[in-house]
């Protein structure tokens, strides 16, 4: 099957609109609707519904986006990159995430990076921001994405921006349809981080400023534990929407907005000077990473927004 086809259906789904498509693409529009066609008579079903404002996606079209759209990623990068120097490096990469953004990205990181770099070895590792800081440091950890902190042996660059929800067991009451106000969850029983930096110091900071106490019952770093003592009842956390995504899809848990204020948590990508790759190899991850997470943005697999390069020392 021809995989421009694939690319050119992917774009068009992205988009939800053939004439985007078509500009964003560079291509003409009845070119590209005749290429949709050809892959929708290839395949023998319908991919597209047609919609006031553009098109969307059927349950065949949906199959087939998850399907293809990791493989074809993949393939492009190794593609790309196939002649670079880069792509002949042998060495191990170790990259680190907190668990909230590793439940989203880690698995797509790593198809993206095999593809682009065959002779690389890579490892992730899930933990919290003053942990991964602490392995940065000592040398064990190559590049990382990190809460914000201030340590002038960093460099870091804004990544990505979450909304963060209050999420809930099956029963609790919570609802998409009813936000959650700031001081309403005070008084509620609070599974929070242990780590003091990152989603913690954001509701411990936010309740100083609103002169408000919290009622928290439980800390513990694991994400995994956070959600199954939340699906318990045994309290409510603070967490990124994609952290749990699964969890709500099955209705394990439920969740709800947060206002009064709107909580967000940004993450930066992470060097330090005594960073132990070559540069070029060093650039090339920064931007698969990059790369990745838009494209997880923009297929609403990571309800984030992805933020503006900007260095920060």
């Amino acid at each position: 099957m021809d995989t421009h086809r694939l690319s050119y259906f992917l774009r068009v789904a992205e988009e939800g609109s053939i004439n985007r498509a078509a500009g964003v693409l560079g291509v003409a529009q009845p070119a590209l609707s005749r290429q949709v066609r050809l892959l929708e008579e290839d395949l023998g079903v319908q991919l597209f519904r047609r919609t006031a404002r553009g098109v969307r996606l059927t349950q065949e079209g949906e199959r087939l986006r998850a399907a293809v759209a990791g493989p074809l990623r993949r393939l492009e990068l190794a593609v790309r990159y196939a002649g670079s120097p880069l792509a002949r490096v042998e060495r191990g990469l170790h990259v680190g995430m907190p668990e909230t953004a590793a439940a989203v990205l880690a698995v797509p990181l790593l198809g993206a990076l095999g593809a682009a770099f065959s002779r690389i070895t890579f490892q992730v590792s899930a933990a919290p921001t003053e942990n991964l800081l602490a392995r940065l440091l000592d040398g064990s950890l190559d590049i990382a994405l990190l809460d914000p902190v201030e340590d002038g042996r960093l460099f870091q660059e804004d990544l990505v921006m979450e909304d963060l929800v209050v999420v809930g067991g099956p029963d609790c009451g919570l609802s998409v349809d009813t936000a959650v106000s700031f001081v309403e969850l005070c008084a509620w029983p609070l599974v929070l981080p242990a780590s003091r930096v990152g989603v913690r110091t954001a509701v411990e900071n936010t309740a100083l400023r609103l002169k408000t106490q919290l009622s928290s019952r439980l800390s513990t770093d694991s994400l995994e534990l956070t959600k199954d003592a939340v699906a318990a009842g045994h309290g409510f956390a603070v967490l990124p929407y994609s952290s749990c995504a699964r969890e709500f899809a099955t209705n394990r848990l439920c969740h709800a907005s947060l206002l009064d204020p709107v909580l967000t948590r940004p993450l930066r990508l992470s060097v330090t000077s005594k960073l132990d790759l070559p540069t070029g190899l060093a650039t090339r991850v920064s931007a698969i990473i990059r790369e990745e997470t838009a494209r997880l943005i923009e297929s609403g697999t990571w309800r984030a927004r992805l933020t503006t390069p900007r260095a920060v020392n």
